[in-house]
């Protein structure tokens, strides 16, 4: 595929885009209304440009891994500085991990990664030129690190509460659906959490399919590439297909009832325990800007000085 006819599927999609999502979009709509069809339209957009990958992700076979249930499964998490390094809130969020799971945490960085997992060449090489983000290098290796292992992954911004269910620890693979309350309800799955067992054909589509997609591009078309590919490939791929109809189907709601509402609110025990009742783990922001001026007391308090 040229990057001529690459450059003219972006910019007509883009230029869909702007007209459905924006200038067809009324500012006098709700506001829910108009960003659920700003959604809507950059679905429609994303997806009409990776459709032109359908023919080869149709195609992929899983390859076979060695010795599938032979190794421990470990619970895996990247911070690319290293953990000694990690700020405060990623400290508390690992500690968090350390004290609920019931599997060994694995904490990687640039140093031990490739300890864990090979990735082809091109990969590895447009990931150090820039080419591929730290955030889409990660989705990446995560997908990478259970195929090859199998386990766990967690975002280094999942706080955990409590062990992973037994019913998710049943399954081959499982992930949250994107649900509707927080950015990006579009992106089909959360990949903040993964479950996953070594070789699950599922995983290995979906490695591929994004292989796939960098081996061609030079950029990413949306931050959620990596999510629209594993929809690409339970639409086109009969194995994908039939392995995601398969895994229970549960939106991440849940796991954003606690950080973006309630950070600053004063800690108490009882609200605590009922925001956190109907997922094991919170996602948080070691970015909030609230984390500057921490309230004492509060929530993101607690968070913060939880398990020392």
């Amino acid at each position: 595929m040229s990057r001529i006819n690459r450059f003219l599927g972006r910019v007509w999609q883009y230029g869909g885009l702007i007209v459905k999502g924006h200038l067809l979009n009324p500012v006098w709509n709700d506001r829910d209304v108009r960003r659920r069809q700003r959604y809507r339209a950059t679905l429609e957009t994303m997806m009409g440009y990776l459709k032109r990958y359908a023919p080869e992700v149709s195609k992929i076979t899983p390859a076979p891994v060695d010795n599938p249930g032979a190794e421990p499964e470990h619970a895996f998490t990247i911070w690319y500085q290293g953990e000694d390094n990690a700020p405060d809130l990623v400290k508390a969020c690992f500690r968090s991990m350390r004290k609920n799971l019931k599997q060994k945490l694995i904490v990687l960085d640039e140093n031990t990664l490739f300890d864990w997992i090979s990735l082809p060449d091109f990969i590895i090489d447009k990931w150090k030129k820039g080419i591929i983000p730290h955030t889409q290098f990660s989705d990446i290796c995560r997908v990478e690190l259970l195929y090859q292992h199998g386990g766990l992954w967690f975002d280094a911004t999942d706080y955990i509460t409590a062990p992973v269910p037994q019913f998710i620890m049943d399954e081959d693979v499982f992930l949250y659906g994107a649900g509707e309350k927080i950015r990006g309800a579009y992106a089909f799955i959360q990949s903040c959490f993964i479950r996953g067992k070594k070789g699950n054909p599922l995983l290995g589509i979906w490695r591929e399919a994004n292989f796939i997609y960098w081996k061609e591009e030079m950029s990413k078309i949306d931050y959620f590439v990596h999510h629209l590919m594993l929809r690409l490939s339970t639409e086109v791929n009969p194995i994908a297909k039939e392995c995601y109809a398969r895994m229970p189907h549960i939106d991440q709601d849940p796991t954003h009832a606690l950080w973006g509402e309630h950070a600053d609110d004063v800690y108490d025990e009882n609200l605590f325990s009922q925001l956190t009742r109907d997922a094991f783990f919170q996602k948080t922001n070691y970015k909030d800007s609230r984390l500057k001026q921490l309230k004492e007391g509060s929530v993101a308090d607690y968070i913060l000085n939880s398990n020392l």
